[in-house]
């Protein structure tokens, strides 16, 4: 083989080769996907909360978000020296405040705390949070006094809650001003990522 035909190959292949990665390149580009972010109440949400059977003390709210309030209707809150149960803890499937559901395709570890707005709720367990499963099986308790729960939800799998507010009947006496008000909240890991 010649020179002049080994330097046409050489420049040939290079040439092709300059080609090839020249047509890979782009200066901008576009693609588009769609992505489904309704916002729900939260019944239906990826956390379903839903209120149970406890009449109007637990409820959705204009907005789809449930409440807890001791002053619904006329009432001034709850009564001094007297324990309220919202919900049956010996049959919470069938009698609880609200549930809780893992709306999602995936299992999730649900977190959950109360943050009290005073020191009233703190002292002792004047206002618990007990989370049954589907059998009635109690799964852990969250409280005013800073217990705090977590637990492994299954996909598409429905908890339930029973609320016991003692203002004195089996804790310390609370007097009528005392305030056990705050926020009751969630977060929710991914039990395969374990990112929040």
């Amino acid at each position: 083989m010649s020179q002049l035909t080994k330097t046409l190959l050489v420049a040939g292949i290079l040439l092709v080769a300059g080609v090839s990665v020249g047509t890979s390149a782009f200066t901008t580009a576009q693609v588009d996907r769609q992505a489904n972010v309704d916002v729900v109440a939260d019944e239906a949400g990826l956390l379903g909360l839903t209120d149970g059977t406890s009449g109007d003390l637990v409820f959705q709210n204009g907005e789809g978000q449930l409440g807890i309030d001791f002053t619904a209707g006329t009432a001034g809150g709850a009564n001094t020296n007297a324990l309220f149960e919202l919900g049956n803890p010996d049959d919470p499937t069938n009698s609880q405040a609200f549930m809780i559901t893992n709306n999602d395709v995936e299992s999730h570890v649900i977190n959950t705390e109360y943050r009290a707005n005073t020191s009233d709720a703190t002292t002792e367990d004047n206002l618990k949070f007990e989370v049954y499963d589907g059998s009635g099986a109690l799964v852990d308790t969250i409280s005013a006094s800073g217990a705090t729960a977590s637990w492994s939800a299954p996909a598409n799998t429905a908890y339930y809650v029973v609320v016991t507010v003692d203002t004195g009947h089996s804790s310390d006496l609370l007097g009528p001003d005392a305030d056990l008000s705050g926020t009751l909240g969630f977060s929710i890991d991914d039990t395969v990522e374990g990112g929040a």
